[in-house]
């Protein structure tokens, strides 16, 4: 199959030759296209193939010129429905990736509608584009319609993947990060703590998302005033991202940094002055 060629050229590190491939195989399925069914079907994966492969090499004009020929060719031939809804959801990421919002919304809201109708229902591809098209009404502060959809991404995930599994626990992540912002600490409070036993179990102890979301858990309890217990999850994030600071050095600065600011809140000057120093000895290394 062509996807798998391209996918294996592109895991040897040969673009060139994965791009050469979906090229061919787009001009040898345009050049026998009819009104056949068949031919129709050919040069609509041959495309999105080839534009797959554009979007991830960040030919980004060019990957929206397939994936746009692409719909255009299922509307007119009364398509493959689930190609239609994949083919939307890779133009909404696309536009997503670029800031294009407004693009992005509607071709989101187009895939969830097309995965919602499909029998039975693609439901872990609406709940992953409910999650990504939340996160553009959460930029727009539409604080309403974010929890609506992060809600509805949980919902079908929990029942889908089990409330261990990394993506649920990722959306409740972004659910207690939507309540943070909007001062809901203890709604922040309930959302962070199942990321972290999510993450813990599914993940580990000792995994940078786990770090990740003792970090936040830390951040919404100090907002409570519960500050014992935020240092210790403070004092967990910073010692996992410690361990892991070639692999995310940024991350490590972040919560370093709120905690820093945490121990001065706190009137632990000395605390917060040594947590400066051992921070930036471990990033000067990396």
């Amino acid at each position: 199959m062509l996807e798998d060629r391209v996918r294996a050229l592109c895991e040897e590190g040969n673009w060139s030759q994965a791009k050469h491939a979906a090229e061919t195989a787009v001009t040898k399925a345009r050049s026998s296209l009819d009104d056949d069914a068949n031919s129709v079907e050919e040069l609509a994966t041959s495309l999105e193939v080839k534009g797959d492969l554009l979007r991830q090499m960040g030919e980004h004009d060019d990957a929206r010129d397939d994936y746009l020929e692409v719909l255009r060719l299922l509307d007119g031939h009364e398509g493959d429905m689930e190609q239609t809804g994949r083919v939307s959801a890779s133009l909404a990421v696309l536009h997503d990736d670029l800031g294009e919002k407004e693009e992005a919304r509607q071709y989101y809201l187009k895939a969830i509608e097309i995965f919602e109708g499909m029998d039975p229902p693609a439901e872990l591809d609406v709940a992953d584009l409910s999650n990504n098209l939340a996160f553009i009404y959460e930029g727009e502060d539409d604080f309403g319609e974010a929890e609506t959809l992060f809600l509805k991404a949980l919902k079908i995930s929990h029942e889908h993947n089990g409330k261990e599994d990394p993506e649920t626990a990722a959306i409740c992540n972004n659910l207690g990060a939507l309540y943070l912002k909007c001062g809901l600490l203890e709604q922040a409070r309930e959302m962070h703590h199942m990321a972290l036993e999510g993450r813990e179990k599914g993940l580990g102890t000792d995994h940078v998302d786990t770090a990740q979301s003792h970090g936040n858990l830390a951040v919404t309890l100090a907002g409570l005033g519960m500050n014992a217990a935020a240092k210790e999850h403070f004092e967990k994030s910073v010692n996992i991202l410690d361990r892991h600071a070639h692999e995310v050095p940024g991350d490590l600065a972040a919560v370093a940094s709120n905690y820093t600011q945490f121990l001065r809140n706190s009137g632990d000057i000395k605390g917060a002055q040594h947590l400066d120093k051992r921070v930036a000895k471990k990033l000067k290394k990396h």
